[in-house]
């Protein structure tokens, strides 16, 4: 596939599952390293962390709070997805075993511009503060939802057909 037909994906995607799918095929494509098997959960955690994974574990734990004022400030579901794929790629990679965040957000740059282009959104976000890309977090960051932790239903799915 091609970078233009890769964003055109991206914008389209609805949903953790579809996203995610495209960042295992680009992460593969750039790295050569795959895993399966992966969950994740949406959670009540402090705003200066955007997501966590937990070394050893399956899960990636994403920032619910975050995610929803992107989702609030976002005008375009193109722009709230290179969000998801950008958080979503570096975890990964954390999942893959790698330590270093400052090596996890150049990673996460190549791979992002490899898949979409160098210039897009996704890869820039990589390595930049997201009130770049979304002004108003300033503001709307210190809202916190105190929901606790969800498990995403359909995560994975093609490595984990048998999760319902």
């Amino acid at each position: 596939m091609t970078q233009a037909s890769n964003r055109r994906e991206l914008s389209a995607a609805e949903g953790f599952d579809s996203i995610f799918e495209m960042v295992k095929v680009a992460t593969e494509s750039s790295l050569g390293m795959h895993r399966a098997g992966l969950t994740l959960v949406l959670g009540d955690i402090p705003n200066d962390v955007g997501a966590y994974h937990e070394m050893g574990s399956n899960a990636i734990v994403m920032n619910r709070n975050i995610l929803r004022v992107v989702e609030r400030v976002s005008k375009t579901r193109a722009r709230r997805n290179s969000y998801v794929f950008m958080i979503l790629t570096h975890e990964y990679l954390h999942s893959l075993g790698y330590t270093s965040d400052r090596q996890v957000r150049q990673l996460a740059k190549q791979i992002a511009g490899e898949f979409l282009g160098p210039k897009h959104m996704a890869a820039e976000m990589a390595v930049r503060p997201l009130d770049q890309f979304f002004p108003d977090m300033r503001v709307l960051g210190a809202f916190r939802d105190k929901g606790g932790f969800e498990t995403v239903g359909r995560f994975d799915s093609k490595s984990t057909p048998y999760i319902a």
